[in-house]
């Protein structure tokens, strides 16, 4: 059987990637303990949010040391988004909550204080009404 386990730690829309998976025959297994990511045979981690809140949920559940040793072990790991971002060291966004230290460095912002490169929008405006 093809399985990949996806590890969702509870922020963000899994949905359109669960049916992707299950598109290219693969089965989809819920990770929800260490021992689910020490059996993993290939993990997928998906998420948007915040990234102080994405390592503080890996360390509630217990996946933390269990995490770093499966990808240490180069074992198949593909981070999306926030999944990406917690490879690291640390990120600006919460300067108080360390990453799983696997990648060197921090996630930082663009910096763009000359103007001279155009960064692409990824965020949520506001929105202002024109009329009265």
């Amino acid at each position: 059987n093809k399985v990949i386990s996806l590890l969702d730690y509870g922020a963000g829309n899994v949905r359109s990637l669960k049916n992707a998976i299950k598109s290219l025959n693969y089965e989809i297994y819920e990770i929800v303990s260490a021992e689910d990511i020490n059996n993993a045979s290939m993990i997928i981690f998906p998420g948007v949010g915040n990234f102080g809140q994405a390592m503080q949920s890996i360390i509630n559940k217990g996946w933390y040391n269990a995490l770093i040793d499966y990808i240490k072990a180069d074992r198949p790991f593909f981070g999306i988004c926030i999944g990406m971002q917690c490879l690291f060291e640390g990120s600006d966004e919460s300067p108080n909550d360390k990453g799983l230290g696997i990648i060197p460095g921090r996630v930082t912002r663009f910096s763009n204080e000359d103007n001279n490169i155009r960064i692409p929008q990824i965020g949520w405006n506001g929105i202002t009404s024109a009329k009265s």
